[in-house]
């Protein structure tokens, strides 16, 4: 192999830096230049605009304005009615400037109509921010303006999401203001009775439950600056770094490139916190590199894909909807973090060893060593620039408010590119991350807002306790049966909707169900968010495999299929967590508890490897892959009988396969 491979594609890596932190959302509108540069084929029927001259240079104001905004609100706190409202002002003047209302739309120029709702949106939004005070003294009892600029607010803030997130979510608000105004005319536990217009545009828009609640609230606070620390992280060249950290550290090994793709892609989940955009940046080099040993093009795309999804649950970042848990349950984000770290390593060791057993099968190797970048060249060279993330992860651990966090590790980013002169972040650079992480917080912050109006009905309904109320009925109480229908709700739900928006629709109707069976309130939240997550790879409607699919050219339904058994241990490990919350590291737990539960949680999940590849030394038997499946059941609970039954299966198989080994080395 050429000496030159892993430069080269560091530079395909440069070349895509600029998507490491775009949403879902963003990358499936990227432009036709863009996608051809990463090979991306998928078919689109809208895009965001790329606009020229005075009309780019007042995007760049408009969004450098709103990260200038959200630093200021981040150091120093304003009301939160008026930092949201703000917050909201921003996304919907952008939304409507960038984002064409259909696919006929103009592409290179906002039409009449845009610039009509941008400007109505700045009108409505200011009606709460000049009169906010009156209102937080009326208790949100506003008058006939009041009630105008509401429903104008209402209708922009649906069309809003329609053009970035899609029909789900708008659909989804109407179908739940409609049951607002009509519940008392249907039978049955989601009878209420019923509530006039007004009673519901000012729960909507004049009070702190609806649009301008507190999902709103987490978008324009943690969630945006964590995207903003991830865009100054880009500017720096951080994805090039993990990149060759990864070639370096496991680019030699049996299967290299595969392993490359889970050590990058984990790395730069760590901080990007999009699927999508996570496989377009690694998958650009990891990808080829892979077809190249030998990998079938579905199965380099489905090991991207699933090495990439994992990311939104990879400490210290994570999802954006992790933010929301934090929030959600009055804890510090750190106590989130810390619960997610085991299962989200297990995740990754998973599929270190399936990408290793598969290798075993097929005899791909490594890249020559000579070809790889060394790692002491590498931290000696670039190493400064993971000085932000390092202290990012100090700060929260030792007690930091995350949004105070970020604004310090923005902070190091930009101080530590200057301890060697070819990583200088020069000034046209700070403001292109500035812009770069407005327009990447656009379409969270839609499905945000509109996810305001579904709770906002949900609590002024009380529909929540009657939802929560039915599954426990559907379920029968039976902890098993309620987490399995979570567990679908939450899958299916991802299919057609942001991770953010199925974590907060699937945890207002089960998580209350899950804990009402005695299952500690993080756990419950935290099994929501690891389905609505793992919907990207699973088909039908699998973004993160479909875009990995248009790297390779792979059929995107095999891809996905493919990834759903390379990330199986996905879908068991949230049980896993369940069944022995040790996983989730909660306080007071002893040294000894908690190395049990990490050996025996390994040794299930390389039971289920082998039970699914169904290859070690040799290929597995029927009955040796049922043991190994049966095994890895066992191991989920922490039960000191179940482990040991578990544990001895897994080591008469392997003992099993090791003499098998020694003796064709013997007759060799």
């Amino acid at each position: 192999m050429d000496k030159k491979t892993p430069d080269s594609s560091a530079q395909t890596t440069e070349e895509s830096i600029d998507l490491q932190h775009l949403t879902v959302e963003q990358v499936e509108k990227m432009d036709d230049d863009e996608l051809e540069r990463v090979g991306q084929k998928k078919k689109k029927k809208t895009k965001r605009r790329k606009l020229e001259g005075k009309l780019k240079h007042l995007i760049t104001v408009i969004t450098v304005c709103m990260s200038a905004y959200h630093l200021y609100t981040a150091i120093y706190s304003i009301s939160p009615m008026l930092q949201r409202s703000y917050h909201l002002a921003f996304v919907l003047v952008l939304v409507f400037l960038l984002y064409p209302a259909t696919s006929r739309s103009p592409v290179d120029r906002p039409s009449i109509v845009d610039w009509f709702l941008a400007g109505l949106s700045v009108v409505a939004v200011s009606n709460v921010i000049l009169n906010f005070r009156r209102l937080a003294n009326t208790g949100g009892r506003g008058n006939q303006m009041d009630m105008i600029f509401g429903v104008i607010t209402i209708l922009l803030v649906l069309e809003c999401a329609r053009r970035t997130v899609g029909l789900v979510l708008p659909s989804m608000a109407i179908f739940l203001i409609a049951y607002g105004f009509f519940g008392a005319y249907i039978t049955g536990p989601l009878k209420h009775a019923g509530f006039t217009p007004k009673r519901i545009i000012q729960h909507l828009t004049l009070t702190t439950e609806g649009i301008y609640g507190q999902i709103l609230g987490v978008s324009s606070t943690f969630i945006y600056m964590f995207i903003l620390f991830g865009a100054f992280l880009a500017v720096t060249g951080m994805s090039a770094v993990f990149n060759d950290i990864s070639m370096a550290l496991a680019g030699s090994a049996r299967g290299g490139p595969a392993k490359v793709s889970v050590l990058a892609s984990g790395l730069m989940g760590s901080i990007s916190g999009s699927a999508s955009a996570n496989v377009v940046t690694t998958g650009a080099f990891t990808i080829p590199l892979m077809r190249k040993l030998g990998y079938k093009d579905y199965f380099a795309s489905s090991v991207e894909a699933a090495a990439s999804t994992g990311g939104q649950i990879m400490p210290p970042v994570m999802g954006s909807a992790a933010f929301i848990i934090a929030d959600s349950l009055g804890i510090k984000f750190y106590e989130v973090i810390k619960a997610a770290l085991l299962p989200a390593i297990l995740y990754y060791v998973s599929l270190w060893i399936m990408i290793d057993l598969r290798a075993r099968k097929e005899k791909i190797s490594g890249l020559p060593k000579e070809s790889l970048p060394k790692l002491k060249e590498v931290l000696c060279s670039r190493g400064h620039l993971l000085i932000p993330l390092f202290g990012i992860i100090f700060m929260l651990v030792s007690g930091y408010n995350a949004m105070r966090a970020a604004v310090i590790g923005i902070v190091l980013s930009v101080i530590c590119s200057f301890f060697r002169k070819d990583t200088w972040i020069k000034p046209m650079a700070l403001l292109r991350a500035m812009e770069s992480g407005a327009l990447s917080a656009l379409s969270v912050a839609a499905a945000c807002a509109v996810i305001g109006i579904l709770i906002g009905m949900v609590s002024l309904t009380g529909a929540i306790l009657a939802m929560g109320a039915a599954v426990l009925k559907l379920s029968g109480g039976i902890l098993a049966l309620t987490l399995v229908l979570t567990m679908l709700t939450a899958t299916i739900l991802g299919m057609g909707l942001p991770t953010t928006a199925c974590y907060v629709l699937t945890s207002t109707i089960a998580a209350p169900a899950i804990v009402q069976l005695g299952v500690p309130a993080l756990a419950a939240h935290l099994f929501v968010f690891y389905y609505g997550i793992l919907s990207a790879i699973t088909p039908p409607v699998a973004t993160a495999a479909y875009t990995a699919a248009g790297l390779s050219g792979a059929n995107p339904n095999r891809t996905g299929f493919a990834a759903v058994r390379l990330a199986a241990t996905g879908f068991i490990i949230p049980f896993m967590f369940v069944y022995s919350p040790e996983l989730l590291l909660p306080s007071g737990l002893s040294i000894l508890v908690v190395v049990r539960v990490i050996c025996t949680s390994l040794v299930g999940v390389y039971a289920l490897s082998l039970a699914i590849e169904g290859y070690l030394e040799k290929p597995l038997n029927p009955l040796e892959r049922i043991l190994c499946a049966a095994a890895a059941i066992m191991l989920i609970d922490s039960g000191v009988i179940t482990d040991i039954i578990g544990i001895g299966i897994v080591a008469a198989v392997y003992l099993r396969q090791r003499m098998y080994r020694k003796k064709m080395e013997v007759q060799a």
